[in-house]
């Protein structure tokens, strides 16, 4: 099979993570042309499609465009994906992963629409080979295939990707609610950490280290995908592996295993601190970590330049809202009177307690954590105060 004619390629992403996917494509020498609120479309080759896979911090999935028709129902959608030649592409020694998403008056559920394209890549197989391949409900371990139905038209891909990219692999201990590895270098991206070479990063109430350990691997100039080894493009048929060898080559050499960087991570909460560690200890990047067992208002600060970077709780719990109120407050009141001549900002799902911060954010972009509405909240933290009055005002009591 050659792989080397282009194609539409189509990366997707989180809710209000495409800035900085776009960014990311841009500074791998893309210029994007087809963009929605979670995608970017961009023209390559299959090879092209492994690089992204390699490269890309922010994206979900790699998806390689093979076919587009206009198509009316079910029924037509069933036809289309049986006219595709899948038995050229696909594996008849491996399983099928098929999902997809159907807005189309006639469908009411997507997982009818996947069912059908499933029928239609197998039947097409039993015609063309005499066997029938295995479909699977999960994408590990197999070659897969994604669809876009909306309206009156349809697109077939073969997704790359397979496992989400999100899964690097480091995280085996999740702490209470945390940031997927994607959303957090997306964070770290729209701030532009490091501005320059020499500017740290401190992530107090770290929990599980997911922002840390993204930041080390920035610093690191480390391609998030260099030791993930399960990606579905592998069990496509007619695939180079000595291409993806090279790629993984190529990635290495610019690889930094010493970069000069601070970086900090603190958590009043000794087991999350065992969980950061355990995770950048995975992911590599322990040593390049100072990771503190404090209150927030305790972490040892480098001095400017620097990031201060948190996420607090959201309060989605019955009798928290007092205590997350003085704690947002409090938030504000170090940075003012600790951060100063630093940068600050907070990811929050609270829109009403990042008001609570009291300080005004010189950028507020909205960001999605699931089916959370976010918001990350960026501050500039002026050397001293514009009036003690202010400071002594904001002075909180620790909570």
């Amino acid at each position: 099979m050659d792989w080397s004619e282009k194609t539409q390629i189509v990366v997707t992403c989180g809710r209000g993570c495409v800035g900085a996917l776009l960014g990311e494509l841009r500074a791998l020498g893309h210029d994007p042309q087809e963009i929605s609120p979670t995608s970017v479309g961009i023209e390559g080759d299959l090879r092209e499609a492994m690089r992204l896979n390699l490269w890309l911090r922010t994206a979900n999935r790699v998806l390689f465009e093979v076919a587009g028709f206009e198509i009316d129902s079910a029924d037509e959608l069933y036809a289309a994906a049986h006219e595709l030649p899948w038995e050229a592409w696909l594996p008849s020694d491996a399983p099928f992963h098929v999902h997809g998403v159907a807005r189309h008056e006639s469908i009411r559920d997507s997982r009818f629409a996947v069912l059908r394209v499933k029928d239609a890549i197998a039947d097409r197989f039993v015609e063309r080979t005499g066997a029938r391949p295995d479909s699977t409900s999960a994408p590990d371990g197999a070659a897969c295939v994604a669809f876009f139905w909306d309206g009156p038209a349809v697109r077939y891909f073969l997704d790359t990707s397979g496992v989400p990219l999100s899964h690097r692999g480091y995280r085996w201990k999740p702490w209470t609610a945390p940031l997927r590895e994607t959303l957090a270098a997306a964070i770290l991206l729209e701030l532009g950490w490091p501005k320059t070479p020499a500017e740290a990063l401190i992530g107090p109430m770290c929990g599980s280290g997911t922002l840390a350990i993204e930041a080390a691997w920035i610093a690191q100039n480390r391609a998030p995908g260099l030791e993930r080894e399960e990606y579905a493009f592998r069990r496509l048929n007619g695939v180079k592996e000595a291409d993806w060898e090279a790629l993984k080559a190529e990635a290495r050499a610019r690889f930094q295993a010493a970069p000069r960087a601070w970086i900090a991570a603190s958590d009043a909460a000794p087991p999350a601190i065992a969980c950061a560690r355990d995770n950048a200890a995975r992911a590599g990047v322990e040593r390049l970590i100072r990771f503190h067992t404090c209150d927030f208002r305790d972490t040892p600060l480098p001095k400017p330049p620097a990031l201060v970077l948190m996420n607090p709780e959201y309060g989605e719990r019955l009798g928290e809202s007092q205590a997350l109120e003085e704690l947002y407050a409090a938030i504000g009141a170090y940075f003012k009177s600790a951060c100063q001549g630093m940068r600050a900002a907070v990811f929050t799902g609270n829109l009403a307690l990042g008001r609570k911060i009291g300080l005004h954010p010189v950028r507020r972009l909205p960001m999605w954590n699931g089916d959370i509405e976010c918001r990350l909240l960026e501050y500039d933290i002026y050397e001293g105060t514009r009036d003690a009055r202010l400071l002594r005002k904001h002075a909180a009591p620790k909570v």
